[in-house]
């Protein structure tokens, strides 16, 4: 095992769990006896507790109780299970907003919102802070020497209905105003970042500022950055109520996969361990079966660089099906197994499960769980959860292990924002995600593993570097794409690049902007937003390299006007407008080059433009000989060997050819040469010594 840290300090194990809620049981502790024996049967050894359980602790004011808790935690204990115990905080007692009705919401027509649903509190209410800093407090001091205690849990998936649960209170709307002004430090500045000219709305005070006010995107913009600083200094305010009792206990939330109006890269770096709640559905009768597997990948790929030094785990799965899918289908075992290698194979040293048991009542009674209410060992879904715990097992010497990356494409929730909120881009035709997984796509089919992160990260390590519509540049983004490119890198950039500064303001001069014209010798004059799905067809220039792999491709959707000021022209579009103008460029500086595609490439011209830079740049790739479509390959490494994981989304079977290595297969035991045959949605991880 390499020095790499584990998850939990002196627990090298896959973790292997869910979130469990036995005070829903306390009725029934013959139903708690039965989840201990269970849990060593499910080979499940990391359990969330605590998660909603403010009222079990404290159901009169300042009177607590933790009995229940006690025994929960020695018996965990007593098992050699870990325990991520959870604040309360998502979700507040009834008694406490009845008395206290300032701790809850107010709407954006200006109504306080009753006691419903959860995370609907006021994040700038002192009394509610007060409250969460008591029951924490308490908290930390009962269990700081607990030997299951292995991680802090705070509150659970912080802005879960944000978009639509934002807080107008007068204490948000003051709050708004400060970090404003902490931000453009005079109203001159900030009228002039918003173009507050616009429509007679500049403003005179800063108490004039509404953020309901949607005719400036500038606005928009800043009020998605505090609503984000908001749910960062409440994330921040808990931990600091943890952080002193039990300095030795590693604290993280829940994150949400790319949930767009949360910056999780900036939410990042307050956690001490990266966890995502993932339910994709997979289900092999689903002709977009390999489209969900690349967006769960890239996602996947998006979290092991948040923390790229330590591991990252999956906080929340599903076993089977869960209930708020609108098609609810069974989980196969393989499919199951299918999901969770997926995750290792990107970093990820953890699995756990919404949720251990299935309550009898409430909104997620039929919610898929390890156990069923039937309770059995022998239901379809715990032999699944078994059969997993009994390879992971098996897979216990890949911890440790790390991702190496030669490619770079940066996914920026900021510059989505300002793609998103800018009417005249809006549409179908911004789809800032689409356009990013379909630039990852061809590597992930190549099994060429993607470094994603925003764009203030550290360019220099990578040879190939990929902007899929970064459309907005902060300070001194420009200033280091270039010197990446001049140090021998190769960028890529599409349409949509440089449009706007970090205030969402057009650059002027032409784009894209901020210097980025001469770095890429073009000027980027205007774009066709195609009314249909008819594609755009490219002629690759004579005597270009590229034309000995295609002669034509062929863009859609999007198609930008480019004239070349200093660049080499790679492709033309054939006919439409902009017949004959410059479709795809590329400036080379030095031993760095920098290419502008200009229209949105079809799959196939991105497989095509993909290969040849794995080939010209000698990218590492698990295997020499081409990947069947469909089929993930992703490979970790440490001192000694390489493990690859091998994942068939597909519903066909599907042969790999291992290229002439030898592998031992960690899970049948078998040595592998040769073909590989992977029957339908079946995963497995090869050892290769290095």
């Amino acid at each position: 095992m390499s020095a790499r840290s584990l998850l939990f300090p002196h627990f090298a194990k896959i973790l292997h769990g869910g979130d469990y809620n036995p005070d829903q049981w306390l009725h029934a502790p013959e139903v708690i006896d039965e989840d201990f024996r269970l849990m060593p049967l499910a080979g499940c050894n990391t359990f969330s507790v605590g998660i909603f359980s403010w009222t079990s602790y404290e159901r009169q004011e300042g009177v607590f109780t933790f009995d229940w808790l006690d025994d929960i935690m020695d018996r965990m204990a007593k098992a050699g299970n870990r325990v991520v115990l959870a604040t309360p905080s998502g979700a507040k007692p009834a008694w406490m907003a009845k008395k206290y009705p300032e701790i809850r919401r107010v709407n954006a027509s200006g109504v306080r919102e009753p006691q419903w649903h959860r995370q609907n509190h006021c994040w700038a209410s002192r009394v509610y802070r007060e409250k969460v800093a008591i029951i924490n407090t308490r908290l930390a001091e009962r269990y700081a020497s607990h030997p299951a205690l292995a991680m802090w849990h705070v509150s659970n998936e912080l802005g879960n209905d944000d978009l639509f649960g934002q807080c107008y209170c007068p204490l948000c709307l003051a709050e708004w105003q400060r970090w404003l002004e902490r931000r453009y430090g005079s109203l001159e500045n900030l009228n002039r970042a918003w173009w507050a000219s616009f429509w007679s709305h500049e403003f005179t005070a800063w108490d004039e500022i509404d953020p309901r006010d949607w005719s400036m995107d500038g606005l928009s913009v800043d009020w998605m950055r505090f609503r984000n600083w908001q749910i960062k200094d409440w994330y921040e305010f808990e931990a600091a109520t943890l952080r002193p009792i039990t300095p030795a206990i590693p604290i993280t939330t829940n994150f949400m996969g790319l949930l767009p109006y949360i910056n999780y890269a900036e939410l990042a770096r307050s956690v001490d361990v990266i966890a995502d709640d993932q339910y994709p559905a997979y289900d092999l009768d689903d002709p977009e079966m390999v489209d969900s597997a690349v967006k769960i990948s890239f996602k996947d790929d998006v979290y092991r660089c948040f923390k790229p030094d330590r591991p990252w785990m999956l906080m929340e799965s599903c076993p089977d099906a869960p209930q708020w899918k609108p098609i609810m289908r069974p989980k196969p075992a393989e499919v199951h197994q299918l999901e969770m290698l997926q995750a290792l194979g990107h970093g990820a040293e953890g699995t756990c499960y919404f949720q251990w048991r299935k309550g009898l009542g409430s909104r997620e009674k039929l919610h898929g769980a390890v156990v069923d209410h039937s309770g059995r060992e022998d239901s379809r879904v715990f032999r699944s959860v078994v059969s997993l715990a009994e390879k992971y097992e098996k897979l216990t010497p890949i911890l440790g292990s790390t991702i190496t990356a030669e490619v770079g494409l940066v996914y920026d929730w900021e510059a989505r924002w300002g793609l998103e909120n800018s009417e005249g881009a809006a549409g179908r035709n911004w789809d800032y995600e689409s356009v990013a997984y379909a630039n990852y796509r061809p590597f992930w089919e190549q099994g060429v593993a993607v470094d994603i992160f925003a764009s203030e990260a550290e360019f220099s390590p990578y040879k190939l570097l990929i902007l899929p519509q970064l459309w907005m540049l902060k300070p001194g983004v420009a200033t280091r794409l270039r010197a990446f490119v001049e140090g021998g890198g190769v960028l890529v950039s599409t349409g949509y690049l440089g449009i706007c500064n970090e205030s969402n303001l057009c650059f002027p001069g032409g784009w894209p902007g901020d210097g980025l014209m001469d770095l890429f010798g073009i000027w980027n004059e205007e774009y066709d937003t195609l009314p249909d799905k008819r594609p755009v067809p490219l002629a690759v220039e004579a005597g270009h390299p590229l034309a000995k792999q295609a002669a034509m491709l062929a863009g859609k959707e999007v198609c930008a006007s480019l004239h070349a000021n200093g660049a080499e022209v790679v492709a033309r579009y054939v006919d439409g407008r902009f017949q004959g103008a410059p479709a795809i460029t590329v400036k080379r500086h030095g031993r760095g080059e920098a290419c502008y595609v200009g229209s949105r490439l079809d799959l196939e011209s991105l497989r095509v433009l993909a290969r040849d830079f794995t080939r010209r740049l000698e990218l590492t790739k698990p295997f020499p000989a081409e990947i069947p479509v469909g089929v993930a390959v992703q490979q970790r490494i440490d001192d000694t060997q390489r493990f690859v994981f091998l994942e068939n989304f597909t519903p066909h079977p599907q042969v790999v050819d291992l290229g002439g290595v030898t592998a031992s297969d960690m899970i049948s035991g078998e040595t592998r040469m040769g073909l590989l045959t992977l029957s339908p949605a079946q995963s497995t991880v090869l050892a290769i010594p290095r």
